[in-house]
């Protein structure tokens, strides 16, 4: 297990081979893009990374109106 910008990414406990990503810490909601199973390391980060940058762009954009 790892633990990447605030997400927990580890194997699946009923597909070992595969890995999820939980939020750090209990309880937290897992936004729907971040659900399911990953194929490595590198595509968990790569999908956490790429919720969290359209998470600023929609927090940037909501400041601006």
């Amino acid at each position: 297990m790892i633990v990447y910008k605030g997400y927990q990414i580890k194997p699946d406990k009923a597909f070992p081979s595969s890995l999820v990503v939980a939020t750090e810490g209990q309880g937290g909601k897992i936004p729907t893009v971040l659900e399911g199973l990953f194929t490595s390391y590198n595509v968990a980060k790569t999908s956490i990374d790429n919720y969290l940058e359209v998470k600023v762009k929609k927090n940037e954009a909501s400041v601006k109106s």
